[in-house]
């Protein structure tokens, strides 16, 4: 789609929702910066004041980020029975979550329940997806994804995230902060497992009609962006459709509060976002910035 030799990077903006803080360095990097898409939490904590920014920015396009864990559900407990604990939350983890599908204790009908749901959410507040992706990647599931693929044609949503991170472990190493070598390890450990689901992911997507990005980038370098990753990753950026999944935010009381593990990196990341240099380096490599809707 993207034409012969034609570059086209998406960078889009996780967790839209979850604080006033990750809000509002969201929209500071989609009107000063290079940000131009981002996924919404329907059940985030600011959901409300994220849907109210998004409807004043036209320079945002917006899809759902679908989630199955941490948060309580959108749906009334009791027509998911199975998908939520005693306190009336989604599981704990995509490891929960998986060890519950493969048991038998969640339905297909709570996963289409409570998905639904979260699109709907989204709709009802006057906002037109363009995309779904997962928290925490839990699309790649075959019992979720072949939900997510029924949503994206029942909704008209044509994008769906490609979760596969193509990040060459040796040749970012050496550009990874020292303190954060680590950190990269690990991630990009947790990009080869969710690297396992490929052929049975892209066997469902084949022939369904939904669109995927031809390249990902994001899972290895959760937490860890700076500006030497950014620059190579643009310098070598290949042919086609990419998407950049990114976390910017601002750390607030709020976001020090949560569960997740990404507090003052979100800041580091708004402020990438927004460097003069990265938009020159784009420019220079005749990159085309581009959102779904786009």
């Amino acid at each position: 789609m993207a034409g012969a030799g034609k570059r086209i990077l998406i960078v889009n903006a996780d967790d839209l929702g979850y604080t006033q803080g990750i809000n509002q360095a969201i929209r500071q990097c989609s009107v000063a910066g290079i940000l131009r898409s981002s996924t919404i939490m329907a059940n985030g904590p600011a959901f409300d004041h994220a849907a109210a920014m998004v409807k004043s920015n036209e320079n945002l396009d917006v899809g759902v980020h679908l989630v199955l864990t941490e948060l309580p559900p959108v749906s009334p407990s009791t027509k998911i029975r199975g998908l939520v604990d005693d306190r009336g939350f989604l599981p704990g983890s995509p490891w929960e979550l998986k060890a519950l599908l493969l048991g038998g204790r969640i339905s297909r009908e709570a996963l289409q329940q409570e998905l639904r749901s979260q699109i709907v959410r989204v709709l009802d507040c006057g906002l037109q997806p363009t995309h779904l992706d997962s928290h925490k990647h839990v699309h790649v599931m075959p019992q979720v994804l072949e939900v997510v693929i029924e949503l994206s044609h029942e909704f008209s949503i044509p994008w769906i995230r490609n979760p596969f991170d193509e990040t060459a472990f040796f040749r970012f190493l050496h550009l990874v902060d020292r303190k954060r070598k680590r950190a990269f390890c690990i991630q990009h450990l947790k990009a080869k497992v969710i690297g396992a689901y490929r052929p049975s992911f892209l066997g469902r997507i084949k022939g369904s009609g939904v669109c995927l990005p031809d390249h990902f980038f994001g899972i290895s370098v959760t937490g860890i962006w700076n500006e030497a990753v950014m620059i190579e990753l643009l310098n070598e950026l290949p042919p086609g459709i990419t998407e950049w999944m990114v976390h910017p935010g601002n750390c607030d009381q709020d976001l020090l509060r949560s569960d997740t593990r990404l507090h003052e990196q979100r800041e580091k990341e708004r402020d990438l976002l927004t460097s003069p240099a990265l938009q020159e380096h784009l420019a220079r490599q005749r990159i085309t910035l581009s959102s779904y809707r786009s």
